[in-house]
């Protein structure tokens, strides 16, 4: 039986050579670099599909009638001209015998708009900085506040 003192420890020329990497890491390293590449090469393509999502998609309709009697017909189409969406917005198509609408077929998704300006402007900052002129909170209660604390708790008036 071997002694438990020659069990485990170093070992001159053990173990993987320096620089060297197991071939489960060489296939993953591959696979993610593969990935990069792939989603590099249609970076401008995802760019707009998470766009998309974030922002919905909105429509502004009109439905025009043209005709009179039995030539009477109905028209509704999507209004693409930026000066009417436009004048829609401000208010200023109300009272006009076309009828515009606004509509809604996604709503927009607040996850991919916060992913979206997460990587356009940055991540804000999650910490809360908890100091006081610059120094930071005690860690040490002060003594006369905690007596006064517990005098409180249990009942004492604090005039005394």
């Amino acid at each position: 039986m071997k002694r438990k003192s020659n069990w485990g420890g170093y070992r001159p020329g053990a173990g993987r050579p320096k620089g060297h990497k197991a071939p489960e890491t060489l296939l993953r390293e591959a696979a993610a670099k593969e990935f990069k590449e792939r989603v590099a090469r249609h970076a401008d393509e995802l760019f707009n599909a998470q766009y998309d999502l974030a922002v919905g998609e909105k429509y502004l309709m009109v439905r025009e009638t043209t005709g009179m009697g039995k030539n009477r017909k109905t028209v509704t189409s999507i209004v693409t001209d930026a000066e009417i969406i436009k004048s829609f917005l401000d208010g200023e198509l109300e009272n006009t015998d076309v009828e515009y609408y606004y509509m809604t077929t996604k709503p927009a998704n607040n996850l991919a708009l916060d992913s979206l300006l997460n990587r356009s402007l940055g991540k804000a900052e999650d910490k809360l900085d908890i100091t006081t002129g610059g120094d930071k909170i005690a860690h040490e209660p002060n003594p006369e506040l905690a007596d006064r604390f517990s005098q409180f708790m249990e009942g004492e008036t604090l005039d005394s």
